[in-house]
């Protein structure tokens, strides 16, 4: 008999005439975010619909209670004729309703509402205890067997310490849609073999199921094939993957070649492609730790500080028009000097979260000239630091996470006092520094920042909070962000460190296990949690050891894996498809970043890139000013350093890209150029094998195949003006798709 999971959903709970009265802020409110009625595509807007409007999901209900009964152009309840009242015909489309009918005349919902009106359409504020837990029944579920099902039941727990069913009065999404369909009711019916979560949400709340559709149990030893197995002693990061793969029937891929590792993890690590003599070397290298010894030859390199720099400088907001253009500068090179020193994550983080002072004379007191007010340092320290997106719960609750406005102000009071003063270095003509300080706790207003943050719904003064956390306990006289950076980067909250290394495992494979990098919610889960779980703690007991994190990662099996992935399995059966990435089978296909690309064309051509104002020499990794002007690279999506987001760095191909590419002049000059590496290895009297094989090297990183040795010869002996086919071959290459993307 095949195994399904069905979690039976209790009878609604309904509140009857002869019980308590329907309460408006533990039902009604739920069946308005229920029905969708208070949604931001509905009257959830700030501007509402048709004069009517509600807060996103129900997060202000006293402004919803008086809107409903008190607003002349809004209310919608009719005290003497109940099932008369708007607020029953509309969602039912027994009037007219722009929104369509949203629950059925006589359904639960309705019958709620109904009976709320009948009783006087009271406010519970001072009798309804707050929401303080949701959660699913399980949290957690593996569906063998078609047909898979499961009924989901969501539980709440009150401040007075009362527990209810309130499945009927919770809002259901999935994370999957094209896995699994979603009844209203909470149902759930798996579509094809894979995962999905449930969000559940109530009261501003989320909860959710995580679920994985499997094979009948008959079938699962169809999974136990070699291709899953490893050695006893395999790397942590293996076990963690290849244990996931297996669950789900995805083969791993068979691994790369040398050539593909020597170039994927040379630009992984350094941001350049190996140079042809280094290719020979690695290549000609018999012995089993020649991989090992390559990854520790290139992290010691100067240039892995120089590129991982600039990713840590692209989201710390190292732009001239925030910081000035002596601060751009200096605040790259500090970023720079950081990687190179590798001082520690949490170190790193730390010097930016407390920073002060003139931002050219202390450069990480940049990051805060950028951003200006406590809520702007404390959405983009949480999304930096903690993975969470605060932005909309400035103005409403988060409608996908646990998040509130108190949430919000309470993480903007730790940057309360922000102070910004002219000077001390200027230059009246187009650049000065800033000196930024913060006011203690305690402090009375300044001229220039206020020393408390003022809740926008009751005008109270916040105090500091911890996301997730209490009440943060700062002294009187003290800096708010010492306790900030206190507890934020303790060993005991594992978030920062799940952040950090999602952020460098991103950076790595092109893709997070959190994905997007920086989003972390309950409604976002992991595509492989123990894997994520694994390195947060190693990189703890590390010391926040950001290089000894890349070593480990690109010394396991998973790094190598191939581009290519490998075909489903005949025993295993139905065929689940990982061409997205999502559990890591494969290496991801990708285009090179802007930085990157236009410092491989320079190295295959031979001919350095000149950047106006910077020293000669200089590789695009290198330029430290998000404001630099640079058509190609602007072209090819580098960020202009001015969001704390991953996202702003755009990586979909484009036309303007490939007119670069076929004919612009960045790419003609170097090819064409007398003092390239084409004019030079004509100019050397090279025979057309050898020149062959170096031209592949210097843009493939690996040998010619005998077919593509044979045709480039050929070019080369049938044309009239050598050089112009070697520089004709050289743009071909550059154009090749095995060029222009990592894999």
């Amino acid at each position: 008999m095949l195994a399904i999971l069905a979690i039976q959903v209790a009878s609604p709970a309904l509140p009857a005439a002869a019980a308590a009265p329907v309460s408006f802020r533990r039902e009604v409110v739920a069946v308005l975010t229920r029905a969708g009625c208070n949604s931001g595509t509905c009257h959830g807007t700030p501007a509402g619909k048709n004069g009517f409007r509600l807060s996103l999901r129900g997060f202000d209900p006293r402004a919803d209670h008086a809107m409903l009964t008190r607003e002349l152009g809004g209310r919608r309840i009719n005290l003497h004729e109940p099932r008369e009242s708007l607020i029953l015909l509309k969602p039912t489309a027994q009037v007219p309703h722009e929104g369509g009918r949203r629950f059925a005349a006589g359904s639960d919902l309705h019958s709620i509402l109904l009976l709320w009106v009948e009783e006087g359409a009271r406010d519970d504020a001072e009798t309804s205890p707050a929401l303080v837990d949701l959660r699913v029944e399980p949290e957690e579920a593996i569906l063998r067997g078609r047909p898979w099902r499961a009924d989901v039941k969501v539980r709440a727990r009150f401040a007075d310490g009362s527990e209810h069913d309130v499945t009927a009065l919770a809002r259901f999404s999935l994370s999957d849609g094209s896995a699994a369909e979603l009844a209203p009711e909470g149902s759930v019916e798996g579509l094809e073999r894979g995962e999905t979560t449930v969000v559940a949400e109530y009261l501003g709340r989320v909860a959710v199921l995580h679920l994985t559709f499997l094979d009948a149990p008959g079938d699962v030893a169809a999974h136990s094939g070699s291709s899953w197995d490893l050695d006893a002693g395999a790397h942590p990061i293996d076990r963690a993957v290849f244990s996931k793969l297996r669950l789900l029937g995805i083969p791993p891929a068979e691994e790369a070649s040398p050539a593909d590792f020597l170039r994927r993890v040379t630009l992984d690590a350094i941001g350049i492609l190996p140079t042809p003599d280094e290719a020979r070397r690695f290549l000609a290298d018999p012995t089993p730790e020649r991989r090992a010894k390559l990854i520790d030859d290139l992290l010691d390199r100067p240039e892995f500080a120089e590129f991982w720099g600039m990713r840590y400088a692209d989201r710390l907001g190292c732009n001239q028009r925030f910081v000035g253009i002596k601060g751009a500068y200096k605040y790259h090179a500090w970023v720079v000097h950081a990687l190179r020193a590798n001082w520690p994550e949490d170190k790193l983080a730390r010097e930016v979260l407390l920073a002060s002072g003139g931002n050219y004379s202390s450069a990480p007191a940049s990051f805060y000239r950028r951003l200006r007010d406590p809520a702007a340092a404390a959405e983009n320290a949480a999304q930096l630091f903690l993975g969470v997106r605060l932005g909309c719960t400035r103005c409403h609750n988060h409608p996908g996470d646990r998040w509130t406005q108190d949430d919000y102000y309470g993480m903007a009071a730790f940057f309360a006092g922000m102070r910004f003063k002219d000077g001390p270095f200027f230059n009246h003509l187009y650049d000065k520094e800033e000196t930024v300080s913060f006011a203690p706790a305690g402090a009375p207003a300044g001229e220039t920042g206020g020393a408390e943050v003022r809740h926008p719904l009751t005008g109270a003064a916040v105090a500091p909070r911890f996301l997730g956390g209490g009440p943060a306990s700062t002294s009187e006289g003290k800096d708010r962000r010492e306790a900030l950076a206190d507890w934020l980067l303790s060993p005991e909250n594992p978030q920062f460190a799940r952040v950090a290394t999602n952020r460098i495992w991103f950076h790595i494979f092109g893709r997070g296990i959190v994905e997007p990098v920086d989003d972390f919610r309950v409604s976002n889960p992991p595509s492989n949690a123990p894997l994520l779980d694994a390195l947060a703690a190693e990189f703890i007991r590390s010391g926040f050891d950001r290089k000894r994190l890349i070593r480990e990662i690109f010394n396991s099996r998973t790094y190598r894996f191939s581009s290519r992935a490998a075909p489903p399995s005949e025993s295993a059966g139905e065929p689940l498809s990982d061409a997205a990435g999502r559990y890591f089978s494969h290496a991801r296909v990708r285009l090179l970043g802007a930085e990157s690309l236009l410092d491989a064309i320079s190295q295959a051509a031979g001919v350095v890139e000149a950047f106006a104002g910077l020293p000669k020499g200089f590789r695009a990794a290198q330029v430290p000013d998000g404001e630099y002007a640079h058509r190609f690279l602007t072209a090819f999506g580098r960020p202009a350093r001015a969001m704390a987001c991953e996202c702003e760095r755009e990586s979909s191909s484009n036309v303007s890209q490939a007119l670069h590419l076929v004919g612009g002049k960045t790419v003609e000059e170097k090819v064409r150029a007398d003092g390239g590496r084409v004019a030079k290895l004509i100019a050397s009297g090279i025979g057309n094998d050898p020149l062959a094989e170096e031209l592949f090297l210097a843009t493939l990183s690996r040998f010619p195949s005998e077919e593509e040795k044979k045709t480039l010869v050929d070019l080369l002996q049938a044309a009239t003006d050598r050089r112009r086919a070697a520089e004709d071959a050289l743009w071909a290459l550059i154009n090749h798709p095995e060029f222009l993307h990592q894999h």
